[in-house]
């Protein structure tokens, strides 16, 4: 139950940080056709380009009306939900020790507001991560106990550049 609520707590303190930023505009076909952007991350999609401009990212709302996004870490795959609203990214025990990001027990410190009180999390330093071309180091992140989900949060999105909703799709372009 409470990881839900630290879940919920930071879906909503990332969602007032960052609205006054989101530009939301309507979809392409309301307006006209344009050719579809092919998702980095789909099977079909070309290999990125590597020494030019990094691409835009384009993902897909899911069934429960999230962004999801598979982000390499370090060589190492992390399935991130996309939370705006989070300060840094939050990464869940799991994914922390997979990466071998192992904070000692005695790191943990309440660091986040939920709706129960205070969450614990032990602060950590992502070496360094790739997202459509964009190869970014010294992420600041958390691990949080009991967390379902690694958050991407701020941390991440303010480097790659501006997060605009458009339709079912949130573009991340630098």
């Amino acid at each position: 139950m409470n990881r839900f609520i630290v879940l919920a707590v930071l879906v909503l303190m990332s969602s007032a940080v960052l609205a006054p930023r989101l530009k939301v505009e309507p979809a392409a076909d309301e307006l006209h056709a344009k050719p579809a952007h092919v998702s980095p991350w789909s099977k079909d999609a070309p290999a990125p380009k590597r020494g030019g401009p990094a691409e835009m990212v384009e993902i897909a709302r899911d069934g429960q009306g999230q962004f999801h996004l598979n982000v390499d870490v370090g060589g190492e795959s992390v399935r991130f939900l996309v939370d705006t609203g989070a300060d840094v990214v939050a990464l869940t025990e799991d994914d922390a020790d997979r990466l071998g990001l192992r904070p000692d027990p005695s790191e943990y410190r309440p660091m986040l507001q939920t709706a129960s009180g205070t969450g614990m999390a032990a602060p950590v330093e992502i070496e360094r991560l790739t997202i459509g071309g964009h190869d970014l180091t010294g992420i600041e992140a958390v691990v949080v106990p009991d967390l379902p989900v690694s958050l991407l949060g701020q941390s991440v999105l303010r480097r790659l550049g501006s997060v605009t909703l458009k339709g079912d799709r949130l573009l991340i372009a630098g």
